[in-house]
């Protein structure tokens, strides 16, 4: 009889410790879950914040200011994300703007060196895309123009894995100051 009550000791602590066991894993189990959805809502939490930075621009009557804010945006951002950093291309983002109105700009004279006067042109019914900024600037003139011409956002993707924004376009509108109003 002393046996068998000891085999029944024995019996109970494995079940009372494969019972401890079972709540273990599971509370690990739920703990992750809990730790999973935690870092979802992190997530998206950050796509959202990035996305709004870029769709506060997604409207009608912007300045080309503006356009030149969204420019630099992008160029941090594929700055970050491109090839010399983390070669992330699913984060790169494109950006185009098109001209409706065209002028010819002189560069800017570089000091101490003889150089051919080269123009800044812009064209009508040409995209326009972030790298083109780079050229713009070297004429004051045609930069300080951009600046105040006037834009409508006319279309905004999203990147399909990501969610991320990853296209802009910008076109400018064309204002008749003879209208009255």
């Amino acid at each position: 009889m002393e046996n068998a009550s000891k085999a029944l000791l024995m019996a109970g602590g494995i079940l009372i410790a494969l019972l401890i066991i079972g709540i273990l894993v599971y509370s690990f189990g739920v703990m992750g879950g809990y730790f999973d959805t935690e870092n979802s809502k992190q997530q998206a939490e950050q796509l959202k914040i990035f996305n709004e930075q870029y769709e506060a621009y997604n409207r009608k009557l912007l300045r080309g200011v503006d356009v030149i804010s969204v420019i630099n945006k992008v160029l941090d951002n594929n700055q970050k994300y491109g090839p010399d950093e983390y070669d992330e291309p699913n984060y790169l983002m494109q950006i185009e703007f098109e001209m409706l109105e065209g002028a010819v700009y002189q560069k800017d004279k570089q000091s101490g060196k003889n150089q051919k006067v080269d123009s800044v042109t812009f064209k009508t019914g040409i995209n326009y895309n972030q790298n083109s900024i780079s050229e713009i600037k070297q004429s004051s003139e045609a930069f300080n123009d951009l600046k105040r011409r006037i834009f409508d956002c006319v279309e905004v993707r999203y990147h399909k894995e990501t969610g991320r924004v990853n296209y802009i376009k910008f076109i400018e509108r064309k204002i008749d100051y003879t209208q009255d109003y």
